[in-house]
C-alpha cells in the first residue's frame, strides 16, 4: 500500500521536487510507514525488510560502480545516512546516523588514511548523538552491537531502534509524527579544499528581499555546522568567491525553487569537489510583510 500525495513526508516532497527541477540530490531509498506498522504487530522488524534493503543497496552499487566502503584514491567511499522524515511539529525524533558502511571500509582501507579518520570521528560523535536521542526503552533496546557484517546489518540495527522510540512516542499519547526514514548517499563537505556544508534561505526572511542569506562551513561536514562557533561560519555571500561554480549553482535552484512554489524555501546543502548537492528543501519563513 502507497500512501497518498498529500500524506507523504515533507522532507521526501521537497527532496522530489529538487530532483525534478534539476539539482543534484545525493540518491538512495524510503522506507515507507507501513514497515513500522509491520514492527508493530510483529514486535520485531519484518522479515522482508533486510533482503529488500540488501537489493537496493546492490543497485546503488551498479548505478554508481563503488562497492560500499571501498576506498579509492580518486574518490570518496560509498557510505550511508539514515535520518527520521519531517519531524512534524515539536515530537522528539531520533537524531540522523551518517557514515552507514564504515566498518567494512576499515577492514581494507590503509590505518594510515587520514580521511577515513575523520569519517571515524564523525561516526562516533553521531552515534553518541543518536544514542542519546533516543527515549528510556528505545535507549535501553540492544545499547550494545558486535562488529557490523555488512551496511544492511548496520541499517537494520539502527531502524529497529528508532521503530522502538516510535512506540514508545505512541505509548505516550503522541500520534503526530511522521514515520517515513530516508536512506541516503553520503556526500562529503569535507572533501578536499573545494567542499563545505551550508543552509541558505531562498530570500532574506526578515526583510523579503532576494538576498543571500545563510551560513556555512569550508571543509566540514554538516554533522559540525550547528556546533561551529558563530565567528567560524561564513555567510552565504562569500561562497561567491570561495567556489563561484557551487554559488552559482544555488542561485539558480533558488530561482527555479520560488517558481515552483511561489513561497519561500529553507535550503540544506553540501559541495563535494565543487559539485552542489541538495540535502534538503523545506518551508520557509518570512517575517516581511
Amino acid at each position: 500500500m502507497r500512501l497518498p500525495d498529500s500524506d507523504m513526508d515533507e522532507k521526501i516532497k521537497g527532496l522530489s521536487v529538487a530532483t525534478q527541477l534539476g539539482a543534484r540530490v545525493p540518491t538512495g531509498l524510503i522506507i515507507v510507514p507501513e514497515a513500522y506498522c509491520a514492527f508493530v504487530e510483529e514486535g520485531a522488524l519484518p522479515k522482508g525488510l533486510g533482503p529488500a534493503l540488501a537489493s537496493h543497496l546492490s543497485d546503488i552499487e551498479r548505478r554508481i560502480g563503488q562497492k560500499i566502503g571501498v576506498f579509492e584514491s580518486d574518490k570518496p567511499p560509498l557510505l550511508f545516512s539514515l535520518r527520521c522524515g519531517d519531524k512534524n511539529g515539536d515530537v522528539r525524533l531520533p537524531e540522523s546516523m551518517v557514515n552507514i558502511g564504515l566498518a567494512q571500509a576499515e577492514g581494507q582501507a590503509k590505518p594510515s588514511d587520514a580521511f577515513l579518520g575523520i569519517l571515524q570521528e564523525e561516526y562516533a560523535m553521531q552515534a553518541q548523538q543518536f544514542q542519546g536521542s533516543l527515549l528510556a526503552g528505545a535507549a535501553a533496546r540492544n545499547p550494545s552491537h558486535g562488529p557490523f557484517g555488512s551496511a544492511v546489518d548496520e541499517l537494520l540495527y539502527y531502524i529497529e531502534r528508532i521503530y522502538a522510540h516510535f512506540q514508545e512516542l505512541e505509548q505516550a499519547g503522541q500520534h503526530h509524527f511522521n514515520r517515513w526514514l530516508i536512506i541516503q548517499q553520503m556526500v562529503y563537505a569535507n572533501w578536499n579544499a573545494q567542499s563545505c556544508s551550508g543552509w541558505a534561505y531562498t530570500r532574506n526572511p526578515r526583510t523579503g528581499q532576494a538576498d543571500d542569506f545563510g551560513k556555512y562551513l569550508m571543509r566540514q561536514s554538516g554533522v559540525y555546522l550547528n556546533l561551529a562557533p558563530l565567528e567560524r561560519k561564513k555567510d552565504l555571500r562569500e561562497l561567491r568567491d570561495d567556489i563561484p561554480e557551487a554559488y552559482d549553482q544555488l542561485k539558480v535552484f533558488f530561482t527555479e525553487l520560488e517558481s515552483y512554489y511561489r513561497t519561500p524555501r529553507y535550503v540544506e546543502f553540501v559541495v563535494e569537489d565543487r559539485r552542489l548537492y541538495i540535502l534538503q528543501n523545506t518551508r520557509g519563513s518570512c517575517a516581511a510583510r
